[in-house]
C-alpha cells in the first residue's frame, strides 16, 4: 500500500510538473508572439511609407527602416505637406497635382515639384502671441519653412541635434520673427509694421487684468511642436531621415514673403 500511495504521488508530481512546463512554454509563445506583432507592425508602417511616397528617394547611406517609417509619420500621420508647401492655399489643402485631386474625385497624385518647399501662408492670424500689439498690429505673416535637404543633406539646414530641439522645445533657429525690441515697438506706434513679433501685456479692460500670455519670439508660432514633443526618439529620428532622403527645392532666388527673408532659402549646391 505504501509502495502504491509513493507511486501515485510521483505520478501526480509529474503531471504538475508537466502542466507547469506546459503554461510556461504557452506564456513565452504569447510573448514571442505580441513581439512579432509588434515587430509586424511597425514593418507594415515601413513599407507603406515607402509605397505613399510621392518623391523618388535618395537612400545612399539612408536607414533603410527609418526612411520608410519617417515617410509613414510624415505622409500618412502628420500631413507635413499640407502645410509646409508653397502649391497649398492657405491653412492647409494637399497641394495635389492637377487634375489629381481626390476632393473632386480624381485619383490623388501630391505635387512633387513644391513637396515640403515651404512657403504657405499662414498670414498674421498665425501669432499665437498677443491678439494685437501696440497700435493693433498683430505681427507679421507667419509662412511655413523649406524642409527638403540643403546640400549637405540636412532637413531644413539643421542637423538632427537641432530637429530634436525644434520638435521637442519650438526652438526657431532662423530667428525669422523675433520678440519685437523697444525701437520697434517705436516703430508700429508711429505706422511702421517691422517683421517682429510684438509683445504684451495687453490689459483686458482699464484695472482689469492682461491677459498673460507675453510672446516669445525664440519660439516657433503655429507649428504644433507642443503635440508632437511627445514623439519618441525613434519617430523623431526616422522623420529626419526620411527628409534626408527626399529631392532638395533649390529656391535661393526666389522671392522670399514679406518680412520673411530666409523662410523659403534652400541652397542644394551643384
Amino acid at each position: 500500500m505504501e509502495s502504491r500511495r509513493i507511486a501515485k504521488s510521483a505520478v501526480g508530481s509529474i503531471v504538475t510538473l508537466g502542466a507547469i512546463l506546459l503554461l510556461g512554454l504557452a506564456g513565452s509563445s504569447l510573448h514571442m508572439q505580441a513581439q512579432n506583432d509588434g515587430d509586424d507592425d511597425e514593418a507594415s508602417r515601413i513599407e507603406k511609407g515607402f509605397k505613399i511616397a510621392p518623391v523618388p528617394l535618395n537612400m545612399a547611406g539612408k536607414d533603410r527602416s527609418l526612411v520608410g517609417l519617417g515617410s509613414y509619420l510624415v505622409n500618412a500621420v502628420g500631413d507635413c505637406n499640407g502645410c509646409h508647401s508653397s502649391g497649398a492655399p492657405p491653412i492647409g489643402f494637399y497641394p495635389f497635382v492637377t487634375g489629381k485631386n481626390p476632393y473632386f474625385k480624381q485619383p490623388a497624385k501630391v505635387d512633387p515639384t513644391v513637396y515640403l518647399n515651404g512657403g504657405g501662408s499662414f498670414g498674421t492670424i498665425g501669432v499665437v502671441g498677443t491678439p494685437t500689439g501696440p497700435n493693433g498690429y498683430a505681427g507679421p505673416a507667419i509662412i511655413s519653412r523649406n524642409l527638403t535637404p540643403d546640400k549637405n543633406g540636412r532637413p531644413e539646414g539643421h542637423t538632427l541635434a537641432e530637429f530634436k530641439d525644434i520638435i521637442r522645445h519650438g526652438i526657431d533657429f532662423d530667428h525669422v520673427h523675433p520678440t519685437c525690441t523697444a525701437a520697434q515697438l517705436a516703430d508700429i506706434q508711429n505706422g511702421g509694421t517691422p517683421a517682429c513679433i510684438p509683445t504684451g501685456p495687453i490689459p483686458t479692460s482699464p484695472g482689469q487684468p492682461d491677459y498673460q500670455n507675453d510672446p516669445d519670439g525664440n519660439l516657433l508660432q503655429i507649428m504644433p511642436w507642443p503635440t508632437f514633443s511627445h514623439m519618441t526618439d525613434r519617430d523623431i529620428e526616422a522623420i529626419y531621415e526620411y527628409l534626408s532622403a527626399i529631392p532638395c527645392i533649390d529656391n535661393t532666388v526666389s522671392t522670399p514673403p514679406a518680412g520673411a527673408p530666409n523662410e523659403l532659402r534652400n541652397d542644394c549646391g551643384k
